[in-house]
């Protein structure tokens, strides 16, 4: 860990001084918020899941990587719930993913990701973090399916809620709003 941070922190430290003022701790902490530390999160990813060390990521390594987020940030299902090695038939996710990888991610059609195509996965130029959370939010808690959240949906669905970036984890909640 110790070269990879030391990595890290010379791309936040922008003047040299081997200190980090407020702005480069924090790009350091949170590079993938910061332009100057795009190269250092691409080249982060590609390590971390690039486990036969050839410089790209494979199908099957991007497959295992989303089988990783999902379960360790979402806790949908056990970890040894789909084995590839088992012979059984893939679950539809993986279907999905399979199909990701090969209409979205590998873009060039050689089988695996370059850099180039990592940084289009993780760092998507056209994509709105907010604007695709908060379209989650009303599609997961809309239960009448009218596009609009009333309070009891919201009250139904609280922990969607407290659990979102977008309403500040919650706080946002506990202030006065006119569309409510």
């Amino acid at each position: 860990m110790l070269p990879r941070d030391e990595r890290r922190f010379k791309a936040a430290d922008l003047n040299g001084d081997l200190a980090a003022e407020r702005e480069e701790f924090t790009a350091f902490l949170h590079p993938e918020e910061f332009e100057q530390m795009q190269e250092i999160v691409v080249l982060e990813t590609l390590e971390d899941i690039d486990k036969n060390g050839d410089g790209h990521v494979d199908e099957d390594e991007y497959i295992e990587n989303v089988l990783q987020i999902t379960f360790f940030t979402f806790c949908y299902f056990p970890a040894d719930m789909f084995a590839h090695e088992d012979g059984g038939p893939e679950p539809d996710w993986v279907r999905t993913e399979r199909d990701q990888f090969s209409d979205f991610r590998d873009l060039n059609k050689d089988g695996k990701m370059d850099l180039e195509e990592i940084r289009h996965w993780i760092l998507p130029q056209d994509y709105d973090h907010a604007q695709a959370e908060a379209r989650h939010l009303v599609y997961e808690s809309d239960t009448d399916k009218d596009q609009m959240l009333t309070k009891e949906e919201i009250l139904e669905n609280w922990n969607m809620f407290v659990g979102s970036q977008a309403t500040n984890y919650g706080e946002d909640l506990t202030r006065n709003h006119d569309e409510l």
